[in-house]
């Protein structure tokens, strides 16, 4: 686990990985299942594959995602999918999605 994360006071921390650019994203998205590094991207357009690949990096260090890589013909391919403590958050980021359809105007947000 991150050494500055564990320092924090947990809320803290999990705000810290939360509010993130793309990570919510990518823990819904994984949450139906594995997915490749290109899928994960295609269902992101609006991100940048480096953007993608930082925070699945910061994902696996916080022990949330799991990365399965296989070589097939010297081509290494990686399969990204939630640890069980990446699915026990996944419920959390589902509730937030759904707290904040609920309660929350998207188009008119102060900041």
């Amino acid at each position: 686990m991150d050494k500055n994360v564990e320092k924090k006071c947990p809320v803290e921390a999990l705000s810290n990985i939360l509010g993130k650019k793309w990570v919510p994203q990518i823990i819904e998205s994984l949450n139906g299942g594995s997915m490749r590094f290109g899928e994960v991207c295609r269902l992101l357009p609006n991100s940048s594959p480096k953007m993608i690949k930082q925070q699945l990096k910061l994902l696996e260090d916080n022990e949330i995602v799991k990365n399965e890589k296989e070589v097939f013909n010297n081509t290494t391919s990686s399969t990204y999918y939630l640890s069980e403590k990446g699915k026990d958050l996944a419920t959390i980021v589902l509730q937030m999605k759904l707290w904040g359809q609920r309660e929350l105007d998207c188009t008119n947000l102060k900041n």
